[in-house]
């Protein structure tokens, strides 16, 4: 027995062709020490030695359990001749334990041969014990026999530590936990159920995310967290991987075999040999390891130890190549909890106390944790700043970056070492994609920027995905891919694209993205039934970048114009800003039909004023004539009827001296329509009929049909119904020959007007029904709102019943009432104020005739919006709906509100002012003209 351990040592050696020398480098040992086991086994191998030479010579198996069990079996032959022999020598000196018996000490060779076979079966004192107990075993169960008090005895060094000697503590090695961490409870969560020491899964999770989010500091605090969990260590390790010289992992598994004993001279040479004593060092251990920012699967793969211990890996990337990976991606924290992190930091009275401020604060930070924590630090070495004031410093987006900084906390470091990692053209994109100020992009605008085919820049895209500086949204209402950046990445590469791209270069790359969003919403535009208002200049050339966008937008118009609007807006701007007159025009054209068929007047308006002021500045006079068109009629819908006024005449007499035929009829429809509202039916009337005629002649029959519309509205307002039913007919002849369903929608709405004041309202609500029918059908929820609205006059003007109380309970009158509360719903979600007014009156007047309370307040609500806004037809008849409902309460008020309404109706010329007179008995009362 006693030369089989030195027969199979130089058996094994042997058939690799291994020198004594080669095999003492493999091995990390002195060439003499294996000489002398081979020549001189009755000495005794270390058993230490026998694990690294059984690593070193690559068995396993039988194989390897015979080689180990020879070892230990010569390693107690050796050892049986200097037991203490007298009862009184076996105490053991002071600071040292208790030798174990003989039965212990063969107890511990079977618990040690089953280690060494891989089987790390527990035992019944490692089974019955937890950390540090009587009767545990801690760590590796080294052959010299351990003692409860932690010491072990007998001479032999493992690693360099001699038996006889104390045990060092199991190494605990994790930074610093934060003591102000918040949230994330459901990664805390998912961490837990992975690393438990007691579960039957890969105990390897990977914790993922962009720089400055926090990754390290969740690892470490869960790592502190579980630590009770790894009484055999919790061991660190930095792999350096997204910065200039990441950490060789052959270094690092040095590093780590050094902290679990290993003395230099000891350690293996090559990677392979390290990461194979490492796991066998780790074998059966509940040990913690953490690999903090690890730059792939490369770096991360040659460290993991053996399959019992648990891994905590901190990188930018998900590492799913990893066997049994359990990833974690971080997102920002979401404003609740990145307020708290600010309350721990900066003192929670303080922060509190300004609300706004504090949110407006932590929406800088763009949710970022370091960000915040920078943040919160400023606050707490300046006293006298409040958070208005920190806040005031970070709203200029140019110096952000530089108020992100408190002492060694920045955050421009950190995205510059993200950034450093970058290809060239991965540079670039990353800055060209950060100056728009765009919320999310498609992947086609990487290829647009750069200049390249669409496959060039998705593969740009995932190098920048991969580096975490851009993040992935998913499939947008479109679904196309849609990605961003963080606020604060955002700002970091608008600073790079100042300081590395010049401004004709960045111009060029804008021009190209524009071009290529612009030929996109042409397609969706074309596709759209919406109101033509003729604002874009086909002249302007535009190609499309990738075609597979081109067919989303043309076969998915109103979701691409959706998903696309706000990247849209920051494109149109940025092009204004440039000097791209020609695009911003054309861009802001284009949408104009979506944003009116979508009720987006903010953004409309926007875009349409940033566009005018660009073609003015240069010089582009049919381009200023169409957007104070398009920003005209923009205001009209919001209600802002000096403005509105001042644009159309201003876009009429433009549009003449350019010699823009239809542009200047196009706008005289849209002034004789705001004149009507306005009450000015005599200046309406010609405005109208003016442009009716004239955009016959420009060939733009469906706003000739939208004119004639407006001319209806007016005639009804006249009184002259016959004939206001009879030009809304020619209108719907004329959209219908087209085949275009807005316009037809459009003009049925105004038809069920006509008839319901011609007193058809049976026929009304029919056209009614299919305006709205058509309007759902189109896309357009105001469209669809007004004509619910026409609807709900209609049903609640058919013949009533012989008895109030019968016509209160008809099923028309629920009808219209759920049509007009539906049409309100619509209006309020919207912030369509006219809408919603003309609704309220709908409603109360509805309210009033059945004699209910909330008539009055409801008229109120709607009377002050008509006078603010100064619509005289619509004030009179809520004065005349609130006059009945004073009459039903019996009060004296009713005279003087019908007074009123009656002065309104005679300066309007209306019909309604004889019926008042007669009403009111005022003698001589005027019929205004029929």
């Amino acid at each position: 027995m006693e030369d089989a351990y030195g027969i199979l040592l130089r058996r094994h050696r042997l058939r690799l062709h291994l020198t004594q020398e080669a095999l003492a480098e493999r091995a990390g040992m002195s060439s003499r020490s294996i000489a002398e086991m081979e020549r001189s086994p009755a000495r005794g191998p270390r058993p230490r030695s026998v694990e690294q030479l059984a690593a070193a010579l690559g068995l396993t198996g039988a194989e390897r359990e015979e080689f180990v069990e020879a070892g230990r079996a010569l390693f107690w032959a050796s050892r049986a001749g200097r037991e203490p022999r007298d009862p009184s020598a076996s105490a053991p000196a002071p600071g040292r334990a208790r030798p174990a018996a003989p039965a212990a000490r063969r107890e511990r060779a079977r618990e040690d041969g089953a280690r060494a076979r891989g089987d790390h079966a527990d035992t019944s004192a490692s089974a019955g014990a937890g950390a540090g107990a009587p009767g545990a075993v801690r760590g590796e169960g080294t052959y010299g026999g351990e003692g409860h008090d932690g010491q072990a005895y007998g001479g032999e060094r493992h690693g360099g530590q001699a038996y006889g000697e104390a045990v060092p503590p199991p190494p605990r090695q994790l930074p610093a936990d934060l003591p102000d961490f918040v949230g994330r409870g459901e990664e805390l969560a998912v961490l837990r159920s992975v690393l438990d020491p007691a579960g039957h899964r890969a105990r390897l999770a990977v914790v993922s995310g962009p720089p400055g989010v926090g990754k390290s500091a969740l690892a470490v605090h869960a790592g502190h967290a579980l630590a009770s969990r790894f009484p055999d260590g919790l061991l660190y390790a930095a792999l350096r991987g997204t910065s200039a010289d990441p950490a060789d992992p052959a270094e690092v598994l040095a590093q780590l075999l050094r902290v679990l004993g290993v003395a230099g001279a000891a350690l293996p040479a090559g990677l392979d040999a390290r990461g194979g004593l490492f796991r066998d060092r780790t074998a059966g251990r509940r040990v913690l390891l953490l690999l903090d920012d690890a730059g792939g699967y490369r770096q991360v793969e040659p460290l993991l130890p053996a399959k019992d211990v648990a891994v905590l890996v901190t990188s930018r990337l998900p590492l799913t190549a990893l066997p049994g990976v359990t990833s974690i991606d971080l997102r920002p924290l979401p404003d609740p909890t990145a307020v708290e992190l600010l309350c721990r930091v900066a003192g929670s009275e303080r922060v509190r106390a300004e609300p706004v401020a504090t949110a407006e604060l932590v929406s800088a930070c763009g949710g970022l944790p370091l960000a915040v924590r920078i943040v919160g630090a400023r606050l707490a070495a300046r006293p006298h700043w409040t958070a208005e004031t920190l806040n005031l410093r970070l709203a200029d987006e140019r110096r952000r970056l530089d108020e992100l900084c408190h002492g060694d906390l920045a955050v421009r470091p950190v995205l510059h070492l993200a950034r450093q990692a970058l290809s060239p053209a991965a540079a670039r994109a990353f800055a060209l994609l950060g100056e728009p100020d765009m919320p999310s992009f498609p992947e086609w605008a990487v290829a647009a920027f750069l200049g390249t085919e669409p496959a060039s820049g998705a593969a740009v895209l995932e190098e920048l995905l991969d580096a975490r500086l851009l993040e992935s949204l998913g499939p947008d209402q479109a679904g196309q891919p849609r990605y961003r950046f963080n606020e604060v990445t955002r700002l970091y590469a608008r600073e790079r694209r100042q300081a590395e791209i010049g401004a004709a270069e960045w111009k060029d790359a804008l021009a190209r993205a524009a071009g290529g969003w612009l030929a996109l919403a042409r397609r969706a535009r074309d596709r759209l039934h919406c109101l033509r208002l003729h604002l874009d200049d086909r002249a302007v050339p535009a190609a499309v970048v990738d075609p597979a966008a081109a067919v989303v937008a043309a076969a998915r118009p109103i979701e691409w114009f959706e998903a696309e609007r706000e990247a849209l807006a920051a494109v149109g701007g940025a092009c204004a800003e440039l000097g791209l007159a020609a695009l911003a025009r054309c861009l802001a054209g284009c949408c104009a039909d979506f944003h009116e068929l979508r009720a987006y007047y903010d953004d409309w308006r926007r875009a349409t004023q940033s566009a005018h002021a660009a073609c003015r500045r240069a010089g582009d006079r049919a381009g200023e004539a169409a957007m104070l068109r398009g920003l005209g009629t923009c205001l009209v819908e919001l209600d802002d009827t000096d403005a509105a006024a001042t644009a159309l005449t201003a876009a009429r007499d433009l549009s003449e001296e350019v010699g823009d035929v239809g542009g200047a009829a196009m706008a005289s429809g849209e002034m004789g329509l705001l004149l009507s509202l306005m009450g000015r039916l005599d200046q309406a009337e010609a405005e109208l009929r003016h442009a009716v005629e004239r955009l016959g002649r420009a060939g733009l029959p469906l706003a000739k049909a939208t004119a004639l519309t407006s001319l209806g509205f007016v005639l009804r307002q006249r009184g002259e119904t016959a004939m206001a039913v009879d030009v809304v007919r020619s209108a719907l002849g004329i959209a219908r020959s087209c085949g275009d369903p807005f316009a037809e929608a459009y003009v049925l709405r105004g038809l069920a007007g006509a008839l319901l004041a011609h007193g058809r309202p049976g026929e009304a609500e029919g056209a009614a029904r299919q305006a709205a029918i058509l309007f759902d059908r189109v896309g357009d929820p105001i469209g669809t709102a007004q004509s619910l609205r026409s609807l709900g006059e209609a049903l609640a003007q058919s013949p009533a019943p012989p008895s109030a109380a019968s016509w209160a309970a008809s099923p028309l009158l629920a009808e219209a009432k759920a049509a007009l509360a539906a049409a309100a719903a619509v209006f309020r979600q919207r912030g369509h104020r006219w809408g919603l007014a003309l609704t309220e009156l709908s409603l109360g007047e509805i309210e009033a005739r059945q004699g209910l309370p909330e008539a009055a307040p409801r008229l109120r609500r709607s009377l002050r919006y008509w006078t603010t806004e100064q619509v005289p037809a619509l004030r009179a008849r809520t004065l005349v709906a609130l006059a009945s409902a004073a009459e039903n309460d019996g009060d004296p008020a009713a005279c003087d509100l019908l007074r009123q309404a009656y002065g309104l109706y005679l300066e309007l010329a209306s019909p309604v002012a004889a019926d008042l007179a007669a009403r009111l008995g005022i003698p001589g009362g005027t019929r205004p003209r029929s």
